[in-house]
């Protein structure tokens, strides 16, 4: 096994069933309110294919629903419609033509989720309310399991017709699969319920219908919840004989990993600064021991020296880094060119990402502007290129709009100077920053003081490494006032006082 410069693993080559990676950096599942109607957008499209360009070695959408009852929150893709193929194809060919595979993943979220949408009885295995949703579902009948099974393959198949590489089945943190292996949600007494074996019967049957639609060629795998941490869930053993069972059916290629409950113990799936980098590998570790097939590992893994560590200690065979590309979609790029110290790291904050979701907004990221911005900026440059073509002007790729000469100076050392100052000195300008306290970092500098927030302070950190790559020159112990300005006689001035 060989990799590049001080990532001996992380930048090695892997097979996932049918599909090659050439690098073990996943952008795994998650939310990004980005659907329109139902359907996948543009801006998904820009979203995915910026992390594929900054050199992922795959990725995975957010879920895509199997059946018109699930419908948890508004702006969810609905895999079962036709109509969505034209968007995946957007979605895949954007991020094919950087030479990244692109798996799609599916799910019914069953009881954890609200008729408020649909309109509809919420399914479930049984009439268990989630804690959240607070609404008592329906026991599903053995014709609507059925139904059910049918709606994964429908949407496998959507998925191999819109040019996805392969698809997951999302089993983990909520799922109605997850609620079929859970003995805390599944109180059924007849062939899916009772043993193990019977409350997996479900998993079994949509491998099968899922591996039939998409046929050989594309790879699929299965997300695990390794134990829901709450009271009579499924624990770590448990979840390991899941793993066992789907390998045995000899149509499942990789497994992928999860921790807690994404209702009643999220604080664990998303976790926030407080807790370790690597928390939750010892679920992957553990089935990494019981399986054949690739394991995914996650757990807030932040930087790629985490993510190396991971694989070189043998936790798994690929590393889910989400919330790192979304900070920094060049983030696998700048790792293989030996610029870690370039990369903009995430701070766990879950300000823009988690906390959006929980409002009905978009994602985005405190610590990159553009992040769900793609699809806009993407239009905006596209637009200008062809007034320039029209002008006999064009320069491709657009250059970034650049007024040289100017003389700035940035009154501030906190997180917005020091943005200000990357900004104007990237598009050309001279610029000095002013800091009257001993250090750049304004009040994050404080909130970072305080107990399991010292990572506030990687924002402070990023922005200094942006400000000396474009050559700002950051004063500290120096305060601004009208002398100073009246020397510098700078042609703009930028107050970041707070």
């Amino acid at each position: 096994m060989s990799g590049t410069g001080p990532y001996r693993y992380l930048f090695s080559p892997l097979r996932v069933g049918p599909v090659a990676v050439r690098n073990r950096i996943v952008f795994s599942a998650h939310l990004t309110n980005y659907a329109q109607d139902g359907l996948p957008s543009e801006q998904h499209a820009a979203y995915y294919e910026a992390r594929a360009a900054g050199g992922a070695g795959l990725i995975i959408t957010e879920e895509h629903s199997t059946h018109p009852t699930d419908w948890p929150y508004e702006k969810l893709i609905h895999g079962f419609h036709r109509s969505v193929i034209p968007g995946y194809r957007r979605i895949t060919e954007a991020v094919h033509r950087h030479g990244v595979p692109i798996f799609a993943q599916l799910n019914h979220n069953g009881g954890q989720a609200s008729s408020m949408f649909s309109r509809l009885p919420v399914w479930a295995p049984s009439p268990v309310p989630d804690p959240m949703f607070r609404e008592v579902p329906k026991a599903v009948e053995q014709h609507e399991i059925a139904e059910i099974v049918a709606g994964y393959g429908l949407v496998a198949g959507h998925c191999a017709e819109g040019g996805f590489d392969g698809v997951e089945l999302q089993c983990s943190h909520s799922s109605i699969v997850r609620g079929f292996l859970s003995p805390a949600t599944n109180k059924r007494t007849d062939a899916y319920g009772g043993t193990l074996r019977n409350r997996a019967r479900i998993l079994l049957e949509i491998i099968d219908a899922v591996r039939e639609a998409i046929g050989p060629g594309r790879a699929l795998g299965v997300r695990i919840c390794g134990d829901e941490l709450i009271e009579g869930g499924t624990t770590l053993d448990e979840a390991v004989e899941v793993a066992r069972l789907a390998e045995a059916t000899g149509k499942v290629d990789y497994i992928n990993t999860s921790i807690g409950v994404a209702t009643a113990t999220l604080f664990m799936i998303e976790a926030s600064m407080a807790v370790p980098a690597g928390y939750a590998l010892f679920i992957a570790n553990a089935m990494r021991q019981a399986v054949n097939i690739p394991v995914i590992g996650v757990g807030r893994i932040k930087d790629p020296v985490q993510a190396e560590r991971a694989l070189a200690e043998g936790h798994c065979d690929l590393v889910g880094v989400v919330r790192g590309q979304i900070a920094d979609p060049d983030f696998t790029a700048k790792a293989r060119a030996g610029q870690s110290g370039d990369i903009r790291t995430c701070l766990s904050c879950n300000q823009e990402c988690v906390g959006r979701m929980g409002l009905n907004r978009w994602l985005g990221c405190i610590e990159n502007p553009a992040a769900g911005r793609e699809a806009g900026i993407a239009a905006r440059r596209a637009t200008a290129t062809t007034r320039e073509i029209s002008a006999g002007t064009a320069a491709v790729p657009l250059p970034t709009p650049v007024r040289r000469g100017k003389r700035v100076l940035v009154v501030g050392g906190g997180p917005a100077g020091l943005q200000a100052a990357s900004t104007a000195a990237r598009r050309g300008h001279r610029v000095t920053v002013y800091e009257r306290a001993p250090r750049t970092g304004g009040q994050v500098a404080v909130a970072a003081s305080v107990p399991s927030r010292a990572e506030f302070l990687d924002v402070v950190r990023n922005l200094q490494v942006e400000c000396r790559r474009h050559g700002v020159e950051i004063r500290t112990g120096c305060e601004a006032d009208a002398r100073t300005l009246l020397d510098e006689a700078p042609d703009a001035v930028v107050l970041a006082t707070g």
